[in-house]
Order: structure tokens, then sequence, then C-alpha cells
């Protein structure tokens, strides 16, 4: 999914060998089946190339300050953990370059606020994946995830990441560093 894919494509930049072992017939998990809707802030190049001012530490203090609230009144973030957040905060921009470096195209316009809640408090953080055509094999749900995910797929594999589908995996057994 949203996670795994991500991570496959790094450790293969990384030279590590990988496979994904997959229950589901296909791969991209919930994510395939989303909207598409990406929140990623931090001074990310879209929020710059439509004068955005967002930044790491804006970012973070949307995270954390208590004094934020969403328009319900709910301090949505003020009790997670602040390192966590700081970590989120300081690698968000360049999660979303990662992506596009791997194929996820976002549509071109300015990030918003539209796709979910408690986004974009000091700054527009929501991007979107588009995808106008219907159900199908590709793309079960018709929705933007599928531009979401199947770039990233298509990255994996590219990258030599091999993909066990309808695979449930148990155990897994390694060879001692020693043998």
């Amino acid at each position: 999914g949203a996670t795994g894919l991500p991570a496959a494509i790094r450790a293969a930049n990384e030279g590590v060998s990988v496979i994904i072992v997959e229950a589901n017939y296909d791969s991209g998990g919930h994510a395939l089946l989303s909207g598409g809707n990406v929140a990623l802030g931090g001074g990310t190049s879209l929020q710059k190339k439509y004068g955005i001012k967002d930044s790491p530490d804006l970012l973070f203090q949307d995270l954390t300050d208590w004094s934020v609230v969403e328009s319900n009144g709910m301090p949505d973030y003020r009790y997670n953990d602040r390192g966590i957040q700081r970590a989120l905060s300081d690698n968000e921009a360049s999660t979303f370059e990662f992506l596009v470096e791997n194929g996820v195209m976002f549509e071109d316009r300015a990030p918003d606020t539209r796709g979910g809640h408690a986004i974009g408090i000091s700054a527009p953080r929501e991007n979107h994946c588009f995808w106008n055509k219907k159900p199908s094999l590709e793309s079960p749900a018709g929705s933007g995830g599928t531009n979401l995910m199947r770039p990233l797929e298509a990255s994996a594999r590219k990258k030599g990441v091999q993909f066990l589908l309808n695979h449930h995996m148990d155990v897994i057994f390694r060879e001692s560093p020693n043998s």
C-alpha cells in the first residue's frame, strides 16, 4: 500500500533485494481504492509554484500548538508525540518530492484543504491525484488512488522489486550472517 511501496522503492534504491508479499490479487492496498488525496506540506515544490508559504516549522506548529484548533473547536494534534511530529514535519516536503520522482502525478493546481480535516490550518497542504476513467482491473474503484499507487508500483518493478501476489506469509527464515 501507501507505505509498503515507497519503503520497497527506498530499499531498492539502497541496493537491497526486495520482495513484496501481498495477500490480495493486486498491489496498492487501501490507497489504490482511495480518492488519491495526499496531505503533504512543509514547503513542497507545488506549494512553492503556487506561492504558498509553508515550512517544516509552520507545519510542526500546526501539529503541536495547543492554541491551534479546528473549526469545531477540537485541538486535533496537541496530544501527539512531539518527536514524531517533528520528524513528520521535517520530512513531508521530501516525501512529496520522492513521490513525484517515482512517477506520481498530482493535479497541477494549488494545494487546498478539501480532502480532509485539520489539513492546512496555517497553509493549504492537500494534493490530489486524478483518475478520469471508470472502474476496471487497473482501477478497481475508478478513483484518484490509482494515479497514486500505479506509478509507485511501476517504479518499484523498474527498480527490480519482485511482487508475490495472492500469497500469505507466516514465517520468515533467514540464513545466519556467519554461514
